[in-house]
């Protein structure tokens, strides 16, 4: 179990300063990237005791194992699954997770006053851009003196508790108070009278494997399925959901251009006047990303607008910064729009969207909702390339061809007339205002040469054509079978 990889949460025996509460659970990562079990069972091996019998009537291990209970009531996607075992050591990155008493942490001496200590490895990098933990040992110190009971604090330390502690560190929580935070948590670093499960320690495991209050299913995980919400004018809705268990499906583009996601889920809102909408995602319990959209498949999409964090880490680089997301962008009536809530590296959780319709616009960067399209044309012909842009102030155009402007191509559309060869070529469009730039996708426009119908004789004199001779030697070779039945 080489240290290497392995974090070392410790307890710490000491008493917790009281101080103003605020929301602050953290989890454990490495690097930026989550660590977390995977889906369903985490096998503890408990290796304890269970001769002596404390002061609530358990023992060592039935404490432990109550503890794990505590936690599986909390959490959705994965479950600890505890077994007695024989008391005695456990072994040092042998893929089993084990709790047991130890008068060291694997040859290494426990820190000034640490009670216990838990032991846990990265694990491998997933599809979903977690790390996935595949083993953990909690060792409790065996020079300490141990009992199990409720309540303040006594001279002899409640194992249920502090198993309560370590447990959440296998799970992938970390000590709150250690980064600033000053909250009611079982997960603080040092020993208290808290000998439960608080809300903020609740908060930090749900957001890792989801919260088993929320219904399991996720009806608007695909983009087809997306949920039709309803906005009045000058009013903002809240809607609530979750991507517990949700996926990204084939084709779906990255809601933030530099974050893969990996779980989410989708909403529908059809304008029913000109103006802007805001929608964010403040209230959801786990780090978002945000996309608006419009289009008819997954795979052909127009986005709109994205944002991954409403504080970004150059405006606030804390790690209690909001890792909710915002974003503000132009709507036109009747056009349905698509709102899709990722979780970032795939994070997932309880979701709350908010959406609230302006009847006025905002100022915006251009943005191309409809591309410019390739087209086929016979020399002569004429072809009209379009594109559909919205921003404000309100934009301008300049065609390009082979990306160099052409002189007085400055609308919407470009009209061609008697083309020729020399007009083949990729044509975009480039629109602009004074917040911002874009250049359409390139249409390729084909010209073919005109189709020469095939000569035929007449008018004197002409070669007969070919299908006629043929028809003359068919007719000689009837009239010398005629012949040969006349004789």
């Amino acid at each position: 179990m080489s240290a290497k990889f392995f974090l070392r949460p410790a307890l710490v025996l000491a008493a917790l300063a009281a101080g103003a509460l605020a929301p602050g659970y953290e989890v454990i990562r490495s690097g930026q990237t989550l660590v977390k079990w995977a889906t369903g069972s985490i096998p503890m091996q408990v290796k304890l005791g269970t001769s002596s019998t404390l002061s609530d009537g358990s023992n060592y291990s039935s404490s432990a194992v109550a503890a794990m209970t505590s936690w599986n009531q909390v959490i959705l996607n994965s479950q600890f699954a505890g077994t007695t075992a024989t008391a005695g050591n456990g072994g040092e990155d042998n893929g089993i997770n084990e709790l047991f008493f130890s008068s060291t942490v694997y040859g290494e001496a426990y820190g000034t006053n640490v009670i216990a200590v838990t032991l846990s490895n990265r694990g491998a990098l997933q599809t979903d851009g977690t790390y996935r933990r595949t083993e953990s040992d909690i060792l409790f110190n065996s020079a300490k003196t141990w009992d199990s009971y409720r309540g303040s604090t006594r001279s002899a330390l409640d194992i249920r508790r502090v198993a309560l502690h370590e447990l959440g560190h296998v799970l992938g929580l970390d000590h709150p108070d250690e980064w600033g935070q000053s909250v009611s948590a079982i997960m603080n670093s040092h020993i208290s009278s808290i000998d439960a499960l608080q809300r903020d320690d609740i908060d930090g495991a749900t957001y890792i494997y989801g919260d088993p209050s929320v219904s399991i299913g996720v009806p608007n995980d695909l983009f087809g399925n997306a949920t039709a919400i309803t906005i009045p004018a000058s009013n903002t809705v809240t809607v609530t959901g979750s991507s517990v268990g949700a996926h990204k499906e084939s084709g779906e583009p990255n809601h933030v251009s530099s974050e893969a996601g990996g779980a989410s889920v989708w909403w529908k809102w059809t304008a029913t006047a000109n103006g802007s909408l805001e929608v964010t995602t403040a209230g959801t319990n786990f780090d978002t990303l945000l996309g608006a959209y419009t289009g008819s498949a997954v795979g052909s999409l127009t986005q709109l607008a994205s944002n991954d964090d409403v504080v970004s880490p150059s405006e606030d680089s804390s790690q209690t910064r909001p890792r909710t997301s915002r974003v503000v962008f132009n709507v036109a009536s009747g056009t349905t729009y698509y709102l899709a809530v990722d979780g970032w590296q795939g994070e997932w959780g309880s979701v709350q969207l908010n959406a609230t319709f302006s009847a006025s616009q905002v100022n915006a960067a251009p943005v191309i909702t409809t591309h410019p399209q390739s087209q086929s044309v016979t020399v002569g012909g004429n072809v009209v390339f379009s594109v559909v842009a919205t921003g404000l102030p309100n934009p301008t155009y300049q065609w390009n061809k082979n990306g160099s402007p052409i002189l007085g191509q400055q609308s919407a559309t470009l009209s061609l007339s008697n083309v020729q060869t020399g007009d083949a070529a990729t044509y975009t469009v480039t629109v602009v205002n004074s917040l911002g730039s874009v250049t359409s996708n390139g249409a390729t426009l084909t010209v073919n040469a005109p189709v020469t119908p095939p000569s035929s004789g007449g008018g004197g004199g002409g070669a007969p054509s070919d299908w006629f001779l043929a028809a003359l030697a068919l007719a000689g070779v009837l009239r010398a079978w005629q012949k040969r039945r006349r004789a």
